[in-house]
This record gives C-alpha cells, structure tokens and sequence, in this order.
C-alpha cells in the first residue's frame, strides 16, 4: 500500500488502522488484511451499488484492478466525527445502520475527505479525479457495519429520500452489485 499523509485531526490508533485497510482497497491494492475489519452484514453504498455483506464488498473493491491500471489517494483528511455526518445514513432497507453503529451503541463513526485519482485500463487510458465523503460506521466491537461513499460530498439517492426516480436508482444499485458479486471474486488472491 501507498503510504497516505492523512490530514485533519489526528486518528487514533485503531482508527489509523481502519483508515490504512480502507485505503488499500481504493489503492486497488486488496489483501486480507484490507477487510479484518468489515462486520459479516456490512453495507457499503456508493452512487453505482449498494453492497450487502462483507463478501460482495469485497467482490465490489477486488474488482477495481480489472477496470483501473493505478489510483492514488491525493488528499486524505479526517473530519470530525458530528452527528450530522451519519444522520443520513440508513441501510438499503431504510432502517437507520446508526441501531447498530455509531456513538449512541458504543461504536464510532470515522468520516474522510478523501481524492482518487483513478486511470482506467485500456489504449486511450482516460482518467479521473474524484473527491469523495466516506463515512465508515462502527459497531461497539470496532467492525464497519456501514460503508457510504458519497461523491462530490452528494449524498446518495435512495427510495427513502429521493422518490419514485430514488427507488430505481436504489433497485439498479442491488442489481448491479450482485452482477458484480456473481463476476468477482471475493478472494484477494484472485485480483
């Protein structure tokens, strides 16, 4: 893994940790090691998929490599962890993932600014800048039971919040990372 000058406030140590593990999966550098610390149910939700379980999680980022020549984390910072940064956040179902994780069951929430330059494989080799919030929510026991990935700081469309338009968009999320799931394997080893 690329070693990531991480800005902000200072993590702790067990945080730094998460923050290293995570780092590597979007470094398209997955090992075992990068996923110790997903709990068994773990969502993960971006703006393309939503991710339920640690075994399509780890389909969804052992995947990158076969779309992505190199990324390189330009900027990482840890925000400060407010209530107002996991409000948002529910599982798929809609059922807040904050009954589980977060501060108020004895877990924490770790919350990052953080910019990918990706370059995507082929002969023309296009490439992209991205700057996203990633909000990592942990359970009591220091798992990431939640997973959100918002680009350009955009919260994610759901049914829940975003209508009939919302719905789809959540709908063809699933879809499209149990097609994922189904043609990535979830074995590091396998990149």
């Amino acid at each position: 893994m690329t070693s990531t000058n991480i800005t902000g406030r200072q993590p702790s140590a067990s945080e730094q940790t998460i923050i290293n593990e995570v780092l590597s999966l979007y470094q398209i550098n997955p090992t075992d090691e990068s996923y110790t610390h997903y709990h068994p149910t773990a969502i993960f939700h971006d703006p393309v998929s939503i991710a339920k379980g640690k075994e399509s999680i780890m389909s969804q980022f052992n995947g990158m490599p076969k779309l992505f020549s190199s990324s390189t984390t330009q900027k990482c910072e840890l925000l400060p962890s407010t209530t107002s940064s996991i409000a948002s956040i529910n599982n798929s179902d809609g059922i807040p993932t904050t009954s589980v994780a977060g501060p108020e069951n004895g877990g924490s929430v770790i919350v990052l600014d953080l910019t990918q330059h990706y370059v995507f494989k082929g002969d023309k080799t296009p490439e992209k800048t991205l700057n996203s919030k990633v909000t990592l929510l942990l359970d009591k026991d220091g798992f990431i039971r939640h997973h959100e990935e918002e680009w350009d700081h955009e919260p994610n469309k759901t049914g829940e919040h975003s209508g009939f338009m919302g719905k789809l968009q959540e709908w063809r999320k699933k879809v499209d990372a149990k097609l994922v799931e189904a043609g990535v394997s979830s074995d590091p080893k396998k990149v």
